[in-house]
């Protein structure tokens, strides 16, 4: 009898502690120079992924014709039932119209980020994530313009600075 009760009380306690460890959802990022729908997966209590994607703008051309889409590697250095604070990788993709919308370039923006995000109660699910990091990127691209014989090389450095605000609804798998 005294095992059934250990043993019940056991799967009550890992059930209860489960929360948040294997969760997943969709949710939106706002960032400084971008807009993105997002998927989110919290694959274990520490262990997580993010793809993302949206639209864009650069820093001196505010106008949000530019596109990225990428990916998160996330793992959690504090894990409690309710918050987690984690470190992750970023890797994108971002296609970035130069000059005007005829000319265009993409390249690839690697990253590292640390984050804290909060969650709601048991029932809503609802999660509130802050993100401050730093990526590089930089392309030379040639513009070739009719009117001279040969093409002008300009420099495009993406804004080093990664600071998300998101919203994710989750549901647990």
């Amino acid at each position: 009898m005294k095992r059934n009760i250990l043993l019940l009380a056991m799967m009550l306690s890992f059930g209860a502690s489960s929360f948040a460890q294997k969760i997943g959802g969709f949710g939106g990022e706002l960032s400084i120079l971008s807009i993105k729908p997002n998927y989110r997966s919290w694959i274990s209590k520490t262990t997580g992924f993010e793809v993302f994607g949206g639209i864009s703008s650069e820093l001196n051309d505010f106008n949000p014709n530019d596109a990225e889409a990428g990916f998160k590697f996330l793992h959690a250095l504090i894990y409690e039932r309710t918050q987690r604070t984690y470190i992750g990788v970023v890797g994108k993709w971002k296609w970035v119209n130069v000059n005007d919308s005829y000319h265009r370039t993409s390249l690839p923006i690697p990253g590292i980020l640390i984050g804290k995000e909060w969650y709601s109660k048991r029932i809503k699910r609802k999660g509130f994530a802050v993100e401050l990091g730093y990526q590089f990127g930089t392309k030379d691209y040639k513009v070739y313009d009719s009117a001279t014989v040969s093409p002008g090389t300009y420099q495009f450095d993406e804004f080093p600075l990664i600071l998300n605000l998101r919203y994710s609804f989750y549901t647990k798998r």
